[in-house]
């Protein structure tokens, strides 16, 4: 069924059984891109856990506008079942990748059920953002890439979407990864205990049941170019734990995911 993400305050007050009126966006995609004419089904979330089966009520194509498929209307039939409670809050701290990359990491992510993602900017990051002049650049950057995490939230049936922060530095993320969280920064050092030993160790602890919040954890990835150790000092003073994923050197968007698919299989989210 198709999925699309609405303002929880529409879908709050459509509750009440009143048709209400879809944003072009989602008309377009509804109507045009996918052909769902009067009477049939779709699924509306709003991004924070919860979702409904919705039916499209009319289109423009049932009047006498004559602009094929520019608008629409729904009604709500009725809530469907809320996800299981996640086992894992999970955080990504990923210093800003060239090109691309950051898109992968967060579509791919959000798949995995990544909560939170927290770019950054590393000393040696090759994307430098957090400059006067390149502030306005951030922050279309940061609105693209919520809307990216949105369209995966979608595709993958999530009805929560994962929070994605403004684009900060180092000691902010670490700062927010220690407070009341496990930390974990990935680093290819020779001599760092693996992830593996780590969960070994000191296991997570996922048992979470109605009600309960679920046991916080960050990870910390770092730029191409690798932590310095003016970067690895500042965690360690902060409690964060470092640790590696094995004898091969991944690329940055490989590793956030790696460790994340890690993670979540040991709290049980995945398997």
């Amino acid at each position: 069924m198709p999925r699309i993400l609405l303002p929880s305050h529409i879908l709050e007050a459509a509750l009440s059984g009143e048709e209400f009126d879809l944003d072009p966006e989602n008309a377009k995609k509804l109507t045009r891109v996918l052909r769902l004419t009067a009477g049939e089904t779709f699924t509306a979330f709003d991004g924070r856990g919860r979702a409904w089966e919705c039916a499209l009520a009319a289109t423009e194509d049932d009047g006498n506008s004559g602009k094929k498929g520019r608008g629409a209307r729904a009604v709500i039939l009725s809530e469907t079942l809320s996800t299981a409670v996640a086992r894992l809050h999970l955080s990504v701290a990923q210093a800003v990748p060239k090109g691309d990359k950051m898109d992968f990491v967060l579509q791919k992510g959000t798949e995995l059920g990544v909560a939170e993602f927290w770019p950054f900017e590393a000393e040696r990051s090759v994307a430098r953002l957090l400059m006067e002049d390149e502030a306005e650049r951030a922050s279309t950057r940061t609105e693209r890439w919520r809307r990216i995490a949105a369209h995966a939230a979608a595709q993958c049936g999530r009805a929560d979407v994962p929070l994605i922060h403004a684009i900060g530095d180092f000691a902010t993320a670490v700062d927010y990864g220690t407070r009341d969280s496990r930390c974990f920064m990935l680093d290819e050092q020779p001599d760092i205990e693996s992830l593996r030993a780590s969960l070994t160790r000191a296991p997570l602890t996922a048992e979470v049941g109605d009600g309960d919040t679920p046991p916080r954890l960050m990870l910390l990835i770092g730029p191409e170019g690798g932590w310095t150790e003016r970067e690895r000092e500042w965690a360690e003073r902060y409690g964060v734990e470092a640790v590696s994923l094995g004898n091969r050197i991944l690329r940055t968007e490989t590793a956030a995911l790696v460790a994340a698919a890690i993670l979540q299989w040991e709290a049980g989210e995945l398997g």
